[in-house]
């Protein structure tokens, strides 16, 4: 261990809850969040939102499974995260996200890309996240990653845009991402 990292303040989730400002708590870390999105990130979020909302809302076994986006999970007490998008399948809590979601979808942008693909990937793996996607609107591209039963990720090739999620024993939903880009004509608005 560096001795630089052996004298870097580590926070919890009661220093966390003090703060002014937009935070995420990453293992004691504090993360300064971004400034607000810019709409196509935003519209990025809600269209998968209400995409896998319809699922959820179509099939009478998944109606205990919700998705949310914008919302602290609390983790552990070290960890704090506000992905963009993420379905859980426990009681929706009074005030935050308590146990690990069975899914997170991050939209990448300029500022946070590099974490959501490094840092974010490795803690929402550590967190034991089963399904994690990470949709770019610079390239309109996605990846999806699945959680193996050694604890790693590895990218899933999706057939014909299509993510299929296992949500609970008797909850499983698919969801074709071919539609969550805006076509040309509207980006250029």
């Amino acid at each position: 261990m560096s001795s630089a990292v052996k004298y870097q303040p580590s926070y919890s989730i009661k220093d966390y809850e003090q703060w002014d400002g937009d935070w995420e708590l990453w293992n004691g870390i504090a993360v300064s969040m971004s400034p607000s999105a810019v709409p196509e990130h935003q519209y990025l979020a809600s269209r998968l939102t209400i995409l896998i909302g319809a699922q959820l809302d179509n099939q009478e076994v998944c109606r205990k499974c919700v998705v949310v986006n914008e919302i602290d999970w609390k983790a552990d007490v070290n960890t704090v995260v506000r992905p963009d998008v993420l379905i859980t399948c426990d009681p929706l809590p009074l005030k935050h996200i308590l146990t690990p979601p069975v899914f997170i979808a991050e939209v990448l942008s300029p500022s946070t890309a590099h974490k959501d693909r490094t840092a974010k990937r490795e803690l929402y793996q550590a967190l034991n996240v089963p399904a994690y996607l990470m949709l770019d609107p610079a390239d309109r591209s996605l990846e999806f990653l699945r959680l193996g039963n050694d604890g790693v990720y590895r990218a899933e090739t999706l057939e014909n845009q299509t993510m299929a999620l296992q949500l609970t024993d008797h909850c499983s939903i698919s969801v074709n991402l071919e539609t969550l880009f805006p076509s040309s004509a509207e980006a250029e608005r």
